[in-house]
This record gives structure tokens, sequence and C-alpha cells, in this order.
């Protein structure tokens, strides 16, 4: 009995003092975190970056000018992401320490052991349960956005939408590809050489079925003509009004 005894205070003991270890640990990695992050506001990403090009506008020049100048700011704000998640983690587990339930997996309930703590003081999980959350599949290897607008178009192709009922499966409307073709009819980044497996070799036909009337359905609709007084119907070869000129 004075064995168990003896064995538990000196398991506490030395429970109490790792854990004052960690804690020590933790308030240093705080420390140099916010360190690091006033480091990055108060400098590269305090000035916008026409500032800090020296350049009095940005929409005289070509996106691909900047290129250099917009990786390094995207790459400044992942780092200031990181180091805004590593803070949130480190005084989440300080906090946990404060409540008593540091050291205690949140999947599982049991003891973090001492070793994992040590070399990951800011963990919440057993090594066990973190391997089978890292082993699980990804729930979105598509971007979230695609759960309601689906591509290529969006997902607004009214013939193929599950929404639609009955007559309405026919209807003729301005959906995801009408859209697309109006956008893309001014011109894309693709080259006729680029897509000349799809028997494109014009400019004017660089986008999806590019050959559709727009606006009508037969081609005889598109002949432009004129009514004079008489209600007479003819066909206009130059634009103009034949009865004015």
């Amino acid at each position: 009995m004075i064995f168990f005894k003896l064995y538990y205070r000196r398991r506490y003991h030395m429970e109490r003092e790792l854990q004052e270890k960690l804690r020590q640990r933790l308030q240093q990695e705080k420390r140099e975190i916010q360190k690091r992050l006033t480091h990055m506001e108060e400098g590269a990403m305090e000035a916008p970056v026409q500032d800090s090009i020296s350049e009095l506008s940005m929409y005289d020049n070509h996106p691909a000018d900047l290129g250099s100048e917009t990786f390094e700011r995207s790459k400044d704000l992942a780092l200031r992401d990181s180091a805004e998640n590593e803070l949130r983690k480190t005084e989440d587990a300080l906090d946990r320490m404060e409540k008593g339930i540091y050291g205690i997996c949140d999947t599982c309930g049991r003891d973090i052991p001492a070793e994992r703590l040590e070399a990951v003081p800011s963990t919440t999980m057993c090594r066990d349960c973190r391997e089978t959350r890292e082993q699980l599949p990804d729930r979105h290897p598509r971007p979230i956005e695609e759960d309601v607008i689906s591509p290529p178009f969006g997902g607004f192709m009214h013939d193929d939408s599950e929404l639609e009922l009955g007559d309405a499966e026919d209807e003729t409307g301005f959906d995801g590809e009408d859209t697309w073709q109006s956008v893309a009819r001014w011109g894309t980044s693709e080259t006729p050489q680029d897509i000349s497996v799809h028997g494109i070799t014009d400019w004017d036909h660089m986008y999806v079925d590019a050959d559709e009337n727009i606006g009508t359905v037969e081609r005889v609709e598109q002949i432009p003509y004129e009514r004079n007084p008489d209600g007479m119907i003819y066909q206009d070869f130059d634009g103009e009004d034949d009865e004015t000129v």
C-alpha cells in the first residue's frame, strides 16, 4: 500500500513538473509568434503593394509585370495566417492547462503520452487518433463552391437541372452556357492552334458552340429587312433605308 502511494505521488510530481515545463515552452512560443506577427504587420504587410513598389497606379500595368510582387505579397499573407493559426493553438493549450484538461485527447479521451506532448506541446490529439484522421479521404477534393455551382458552366444548364420538372426540361432560357458564350465571344486566352483538334481555325469561333445562331433559331431570321410605309417587306442589303435615299 505504501509502495502504491509513493508511486502515484512520484508520478503526480513528474506530471506537474512536465506540465510546468511545457507551460514555459508554450509561453515562450507565444511571445515569439506575437513578435513575429508584429514584425509582419509593421513591415511589408503595412503598405499596399503599389506603395511598396513605388507605383502611382496599378491600372496601367499588365498583371504579368507585377507577378513577382503579387507572389511575395500572397506569400506574406500565407505566413501571417500560419502564424495566427499557431498562436491560436498555443493559447488554446495554455487555456486547457488552466482548466485542468491539458494532455487529454479530444477524440478518445485518453491521456496523451508525455513524449508526444514534449514533441508537440500544443497538440490536442494522441498519435493514434491523429493518424486515423489523416488517413480519412478528403471530403472536399474539389472547391467547396462546386457543391452548389458545378463546372463547367456554373450548374445553371436548364435542360440538365434536377429542379426542372415537366415541360420546363425543354425550356429555352439564358443558362450558364449562354452566359459563358456571351463573354467568351469577346476573346479568351486560347488561340486557334490550342483547340484546332476541335476543328476551330477562326478567331471568331473560339468558344463553345460558336456556330450557333445568336438570338434566332433559323438562319433566315438573320436576314436584315425593311418595311416600307405600304407594309411591303424587302431585304436590306446595305443597312440603309432605301425609301429615304
